[in-house]
């Protein structure tokens, strides 16, 4: 395990939203459960308690391991990981983000632009904060850009919170939450990579550093959550939303498209490198599996199973199947 120290910051930049009614999810058709043989209950780790989520905007995983900072480099030994995962056609930070987030592609969950437009509403399908939220365990974004909370119905995050651009800020705002009310799931978004990428190319100098950058943000992170001991009951997810070459990422090369994958937490596979294909959307698929939570009806995505330890899966029965 990493080198831990105890954080305390003051909880003080949360925007708290008051609830609102969700608009009614998009009509969508069923699909089995893959995570267990038919009649069967799902299989999951006993001791996963809640899902952090954290994405490197803009990340490649090139990016990642030709600079393979301190903390990252730690935790792929931990980890089970993919430098092979791929975000979906439409690899912008909206969009793509959506998709880790539901489990669905922009046809179905709707969020096909990328600025914050409130007009048009939110995202039109469930997403892993409304099974948290709806089971009354708890669900809580951190994140740098604005247009996320287009995918953040009202009243499926108890905080959605924007304290800053930057990884640092909102990290050291996300860690304390975390400790503090220990939601069912967290999510945190780091804008750095994404935005030196648009100003000075991707696998530029200034990109590179700042994907040391995160890995300090990263280190904030852990070091607040093993000081706590939720690292123990606790799976993390890292990934992004997309790469990028030359000062853009279309989603029509292999380099706007590829992502990183790695979790690490109880039940996790030490230091395997997966080798079966992974989705963004696979992200979510995961989330809930993990939590014990049924798959939501319609959606593509499917649980990273390679990235568990078959010693330590158990058979245990689902959580009441939230209403969306």
């Amino acid at each position: 395990m990493l080198t831990v120290a105890a954080l305390v910051l003051p909880l003080t930049a949360c925007k708290h939203r008051q609830p609102a009614p969700r608009p009614p999810a998009v009509a969508v058709l069923p699909t089995p459960t893959v995570s267990a043989p038919p009649g069967a209950p799902p299989l999951r780790p006993r001791r996963i308690q809640h899902v952090v989520i954290i994405s490197e905007d803009g990340l490649r995983p090139d990016a990642l391991m030709n600079v393979l900072p301190p903390v990252h480099a730690e935790i792929m030994k931990h980890a089970a990981y993919s430098l092979q995962a791929r975000t979906i056609r439409r690899a912008s930070t909206l969009p793509s983000h959506a998709a880790m987030l539901s489990g669905f592609d922009v046809k179905q969950h709707g969020l096909y632009w990328n600025s914050w437009k409130p007009e048009r509403g939110y995202i039109l399908v469930p997403t892993v904060f409304d099974a948290a939220e709806q089971s009354g365990m708890g669900a809580a974004a951190f994140v740098g850009k604005k247009k996320l909370e287009h995918i953040a119905h009202p009243g499926s995050v108890d905080v959605f919170s924007r304290s800053g651009y930057f990884c640092k800020k909102v990290v050291e705002e996300a860690a304390q939450y975390l400790v503090e009310k220990r939601p069912q799931i967290e999510f945190i978004h780091f804008s750095d990579p994404d935005d030196l990428g648009h100003s000075d190319g991707w696998m530029s100098n200034p990109q590179l550093e700042a994907v040391r950058h995160t890995d300090r943000c990263l280190r904030t992170l852990l070091d607040a959550t093993a000081a706590a001991g939720l690292d123990r009951d606790t799976l993390f997810i890292l990934s992004a939303d997309h790469g990028g070459h030359g000062h853009n990422h279309s989603g029509k090369i292999k380099e706007d498209r590829l992502i990183p994958w790695i979790a690490w937490g109880p039940g996790v596979r030490a230091g395997h490198r997966i080798g079966s294909p992974i989705s963004t959307v696979d992200t979510a698929a995961t989330t809930l599996w993990a939590l014990g939570y049924p798959p939501t009806p319609g959606a593509i995505g499917r649980p990273v199973l390679e990235a568990f330890d078959p010693a330590t899966i158990a058979a245990s029965g689902p959580k009441p199947k939230p209403t969306f």
